[in-house]
């Protein structure tokens, strides 16, 4: 994929503003058991820190579409990220566990305006699916450095200064973000917004939610991320309590997961040249289908070895580097009339899923990494039936979309 100066710094920027999400869980994940012992705490209530930070995210995100369809992108980005700002300086300055999850929720709330205009953007500015596919792969490329380094980042600074300097270092990230809007062109000027009034949002997201494709695809997405999610929100309690790593290598471990990403993204770039989008989003999905297996048999059989997880969790990942941005593209060039609407529709679907698989997590992970195993198998088998669904309800809605938006 060969992209233009112009399109190269944009997908960077894009791709930080999607990166909201995992650099505000990733960068805190080895803090997670300090936090316990330091508010003297369960697993789970630490967990919700996590859980209720993507249950908040996702709503949210039905919020920031419409608003961004009625005052432009780059609005929201302002507004949004302000939002974030406060709620990770929030969350550097709890005393309690109670008021860490308030702030986490805050802060979700800013954040979830980042993944939503993005995608938005993307859409704005690329309404063909094969460029969009492409834009969504190189943004994942470059989002795939926040779960690789901000683990690292985030043990660093719990080994040398301490657990509230991860959510200082996210305040920081912000104001970054909010300095490069400034730059970034609006990608959905004024003459061509269609506001929608106020009284007819839930009716816009009930034809969207309707419209089979989209929504079988968008279910899709939701399955596949959640698989990586399930992943993510164990992997500290997994690594530093089951199998007694080191919490100062536990950000090199989940970095080698993470790189299984740049190697899915940089992997779909080549197959999109030689095979249809059917081909190469079966050919993930039973890719990390069999990562999943893998664990399942390697825990049953070598329990006590922390390779039981790495190399199988390396597969699945990969499989979703190759898998997301094509399922994310084809939930997208199904969209009813309001781009930002479907982006928030979208985004609210997988993270409210992956919220509940995190707070799973929290309860079933105990002295076992068994759970995270069957959890991505199953997850894995939804995502495949609901792509066989997709394509025979494709097939039948193979027209373009009602405008429902010109009917309001």
């Amino acid at each position: 994929m060969i992209l233009k100066k112009k399109n190269i710094i944009l997908v960077i920027y894009l791709a930080a503003l999607a990166a909201f999400a995992p650099f505000s869980t990733d960068i805190y994940l080895a803090s997670m058991p300090t936090i316990q012992k330091a508010f003297n705490t369960s697993i789970a209530n630490v967990q919700l820190t996590l859980s209720l930070f993507f249950v908040s995210f996702a709503i949210a995100q039905l919020f920031w579409g419409p608003l961004s369809d009625r005052i432009g992108r780059n609005a929201v980005i302002f507004f949004g990220v302000t939002i974030f700002i406060f709620g990770s300086l929030l969350c550097a300055w709890s005393h309690t566990i109670s008021l860490l999850i308030i702030a986490r929720i805050i802060q979700a709330i800013g954040a979830s305006s980042g993944v939503v205009m993005a995608i938005a953007i993307v859409k704005d500015s690329y309404p063909d699916p094969k460029e969009m596919s492409k834009i969504l792969s190189g943004m994942l490329s470059v989002m795939i450095l926040a779960p690789m380094i901000a683990p690292i980042i985030g043990s660093y600074m719990l080994v040398h200064i301490s657990w509230q300097s991860n959510f200082y270092f996210l305040a920081i990230y912000g104001v970054v973000l909010i300095l490069g809007a400034f730059f970034v062109e609006e990608s959905y000027p004024k003459l061509s917004r269609k506001p929608l009034p106020i009284n007819k949002l839930f009716h816009a997201y009930l034809e969207q939610a309707k419209f089979p494709p989209f929504l079988l695809a968008a279910l899709a997405v939701s399955t596949n991320f959640s698989v990586m999610f399930a992943f993510i929100s164990s992997s500290s309690f997994i690594y530093i309590n089951i199998y007694q790593l080191e919490t100062h290598l536990f950000g090199y471990f989940f970095a080698i997961n993470a790189s299984a990403l740049i190697f899915g993204s940089l992997s779909l770039n080549k197959l999109k040249k030689r095979f249809s989008d059917s081909q190469i989003i079966f050919t993930a999905a039973l890719i990390s289908l069999i990562g999943a297996i893998m664990m399942l048999m390697a825990i049953h059989f070598d329990p006590k070895s922390i390779w039981s997880i790495v190399v199988p969790s390396f597969v699945v990942t990969y499989g979703v580097g190759i898998l997301y941005p094509e399922l994310m593209s084809q939930a997208l060039k199904n969209v009813v009339a309001y781009n930002g609407l479907a982006s928030s529709l979208a985004g609210t679907c997988r993270f409210t899923l992956a919220a509940g698989i995190g707070f799973c997590m929290g309860i079933i992970i105990t002295d076992s990494a068994l759970p995270l195993a069957i959890i991505m198998l199953t997850l894995n088998i939804f995502t495949v039936i609901f792509m066989i669904f997709y394509n025979s309800v494709q097939a039948k809605h193979s027209v373009a979309p009602r405008q429902c938006g010109r009917e309001f």
